[in-house]
């Protein structure tokens, strides 16, 4: 039996450096199977209520380069035929598992999940504080409006919040949080429109002066949260260039125009990448994954994801069967496959073609052998002149 090595401390502050190199993030596997409805791939990834498999695929992702590890949540499955295929179902709790990354790595990022509507600010802010003192300064929160109505329903809301509302809620719900984290022992009182707090929260507080914000809004209430309030936006990569490069440039627009500087927000395009030892092997793996999709639940899968958002909406129509398709593996980005040379150039045309400065990486077959191969990607970038190895760049957000 394999020994897994856990380093010894909490692993070091991770400072954000604004500058036009890219940087990549690794979606977190959080069910068997996270980005392909599929059985067959469910049951070849590794156990994902496993700590072993956590803790030696957080080390190679460390290892090989990657910034930051993204952790997705919810709680309610995208239906039985997901459920059926391990689609999501068993999914791993963000703030839970978390630890679990933390704990393997030193310097890697770790972005969790939480929704503004479902929880306290209190709640939150607590987690959060908590979170980035384990991980020595390392955390970052995905905040979320969460506007799922089978989510709604399993709270017990009664109430529907429209679509902009739900971004103010999120907005002052993250007021509402730095106020808390900004206490220091002493007391607050925070008054808004949907939340009020008054007195000493306890300890401990963020290591960091503020955590990383990122959001996945596209709408125009969702950038304009962004380009207000938080530190990283990411959407999908698709074939359509023009509309990405759109949209980097219509949230840079917004940055500026909130006071800020452009680089202030970092974009993280998600988008599948499949590695090969060959141009011929990589087809192949990706023509296997493809091949095993589950059409049902891939179409459970788009249910979810244009039921609640219109960022979807705007993404991949309205048309179910044909959104199906797409977001049946990579949930509809764009999937590169190749060699390390190949994807590295493909990359590069997509950051010079669109401006974005940063990628978030879904992997399909999500077992620590396999993302390895991902390492074979940086070197070239490197010398494209478009990435700096992380050590050599303080670890930096």
């Amino acid at each position: 039996m394999s020994t897994l090595t856990i380093p010894a401390g909490n692993g070091t502050l991770k400072p954000r450096r604004r500058d036009r190199q890219l940087r990549f993030g690794l979606m977190w596997p959080n069910s068997p199977s996270p980005n392909v409805t599929s059985r067959r791939q469910a049951d070849h990834n590794p156990d994902v209520l496993a700590v072993a498999s956590h803790v030696r695929l957080a080390q190679t992702a460390e290892r090989i380069g990657v910034d930051f590890v993204f952790f997705a949540d919810g709680y309610t499955h995208h239906g039985a035929d997901n459920a059926r295929v391990g689609h999501g179902e068993p999914c791993i709790s963000a703030p839970v598992w978390a630890p679990v990354v933390m704990a393997a790595t030193e310097h890697v990022g770790v972005v969790t999940t939480m929704h503004a509507r479902y929880h306290s600010p209190v709640v939150l802010a607590r987690l959060g504080a908590n979170l980035d003192v384990l991980s020595g300064g390392r955390w970052g929160w995905n905040i979320v409006p969460g506007a799922k109505g089978s989510e709604e329903a399993l709270f017990g809301f009664t109430d529907t919040v429209e679509h902009d509302e739900r971004y103010a809620v999120v907005e002052e719900t993250l007021d509402a949080v730095r106020a808390l984290w900004g206490a220091g022992g002493e007391p607050i009182d925070f008054e808004g429109r949907y939340t009020r707090h008054r007195g000493t929260p306890r300890g401990p507080y963020p290591v960091q002066a503020s955590p990383m914000i990122f959001n996945a809004g596209v709408s125009e209430a969702g950038k304009s949260f962004i380009a207000r309030k938080a530190d990283y936006a990411f959407f999908a990569v698709t074939d359509d260039l023009a509309r990405v490069k759109d949209t980097v440039a219509d949230l840079a627009a917004r940055t500026e125009a909130a006071g800020r500087d452009p680089l202030d927000v970092s974009g993280a395009g998600s988008i599948g990448i499949v590695i090969g030892s060959s141009s011929a092997e990589a087809q192949e793996k990706r023509a296997a994954i493809e091949e095993s999709v589950d059409m049902d639940a891939a179409r459970g899968w788009a249910r979810g994801f244009l039921g609640g958002s219109q960022t979807y909406q705007q993404t991949f129509g309205s048309d179910l069967d044909a959104a199906a398709r797409k977001i049946g593996i990579a949930a509809g980005s764009t999937v590169l496959a190749g060699t390390g040379a190949e994807v590295a150039e493909q990359l590069v045309e997509i950051h010079r073609a669109t401006e974005l400065r940063g990628f978030m990486i879904l992997t399909l077959d999500w077992n620590p052998d396999e993302v390895a191969l991902l390492g074979d990607v940086f070197p070239h970038l490197e010398r494209a002149g478009v990435w700096t190895p992380p050590a050599e760049r303080g670890w930096s957000w």
